[in-house]
């Protein structure tokens, strides 16, 4: 059987699907679904100990493997890099993505939790799970932060990168985040984390804190800016409603009732929560695509209006799936199933119509699936894709 991909991405300038498997990268052609290239990392893991000479605080047995596996992935706007991040290493990964050359691995102190980068693609913005929020170069000083230099480094640069800058945090772990900009072409962050919070903040003069969107009562674990509607943000997390704000203004125009459309039937229990993982945009169509991860459903969403935007429900559809990536033409979108994946569904191809019904090309699916490397033996091998529910506090917090 063939192991899943935990993420997705589509490269408009080399018509690629980008599929992180495990702790490897993979390179598709689109057109042809041929396998181009696959990046494969080193036997062994280095952790942010081995870079400080520490003793690993974890005690790993002799024979078993340690993976790194690849928990973000994305594209630069100019589609010249690819950028992730993992988890053992926890370490940023750029590659080239036309030979998917490794450029440059950046270790961090903590793990990164959330990525993107800036739209004229020179630097990234990587968040951890402690809070913090670092700025990075797209292209690294490869004299600072290759493997034996950073040996040599003393701690605190060790933990700075060389070239890694802190710019931001949170006291609490951060979720996500995206970069945005407003009508006068200044740049943004907005962030979210496990405290409900809603930062926008200025970039890169991330320590101005231009205001807080408040209005969530559980952790806000995505956050998506459509392109159509650049002052618009939609946030979702482990609330019974999704947002709809003017980030601009911090104002909430419209809340979406996710929990009635997850868990209709009278036999589900009421108590049942919301942990919405995954959230993308087809802007050709102007639709909203929103994963609930515990009822295992996709919901297509239209946003209406302007300066008074609201969610509206278009339809659907069950389905258990780790990612999508949108082609950006036609309502084609990349889907990647989550669990007992067969040999013809790691990677599906969908075309979302404009009354939100999903029609499969079955052809190009079974192709590109087929040509996936990796095989495995039994689901029992399978990455486990952690959930986004585990995020949410307990009563005695």
């Amino acid at each position: 059987m063939k192991h899943p991909a935990q993420k997705l991405v589509y490269n408009s300038k080399y018509n690629a699907l980008f599929l992180a498997v495990e702790d490897r990268i993979q390179k598709f052609d689109v057109g042809s679904q041929e396998l181009l290239l696959e990046w494969l990392p080193s036997t062994s893991v280095q952790t942010q100990n081995d870079f400080n000479n520490e003793p690993s605080k974890k005690k790993i047995k002799a024979d078993q493997k340690l993976s790194d596996n690849i928990r973000t992935l994305t594209c630069t706007a100019d589609g010249e890099y690819a950028v992730a991040s993992t988890d053992e290493s926890k370490s940023l990964l750029v590659f080239s993505s036309k030979t998917l050359q490794l450029l440059s691995t950046r270790p961090f102190p903590k793990r990164p939790s959330a990525i993107a980068v800036t739209r004229d693609s020179s630097t990234i913005l990587l968040g951890d799970k402690f809070g913090d929020v670092y700025s990075v170069p797209v292209l690294a000083d490869t004299n600072a932060t290759s493997t034996s230099a950073i040996s040599k480094l003393s701690e605190s640069e060790t933990e700075s990168g060389g070239d890694i800058e802190p710019i931001l945090g949170h006291v609490s772990m951060l979720v996500d985040l995206t970069v945005v900009e407003d009508k006068d072409g200044d740049t943004h962050i907005i962030t979210s984390d496990r405290d409900e919070h809603i930062r926008v903040s200025k970039f890169p003069q991330a320590f101005i804190i231009e205001r807080f969107c408040f209005g969530h009562e559980q952790y806000v674990s995505q956050l998506l800016v459509p392109l159509w509607q650049p002052n618009i943000l939609i946030s979702g997390g482990g609330d019974d409603f999704l947002a709809c704000w003017d980030w601009s203004t911090g104002e909430l125009l419209d809340k979406f009732d996710i929990k009635s459309r997850s868990f209709p039937s009278a036999d589900e229990p009421s108590t049942q929560n919301v942990a919405v993982s995954g959230m993308w945009q087809v802007p050709e169509l102007q639709m909203i695509l929103v994963y609930n991860e515990t009822a295992e459903k996709l919901f297509i969403l239209k946003l209406s209006g302007e300066s008074k935007a609201n969610l509206l429900y278009i339809n659907a559809c069950e389905e258990s799936l780790a990612d999508i990536a949108a082609t950006g033409t036609g309502g084609l979108i990349w889907i990647s199933k989550a669990s007992d994946v067969g040999d013809a569904d790691v990677v599906r191809l969908y075309r979302l119509l404009e009354d939100g019904t999903m029609t499969p090309d079955v052809e190009i699916s079974n192709c590109l699936s087929r040509n996936s490397s990796f095989t495995i033996c039994s689901q029992e091998t399978v990455t486990a894709i952690r959930p986004v529910g585990l995020v949410r506090k307990h009563a005695e917090h």
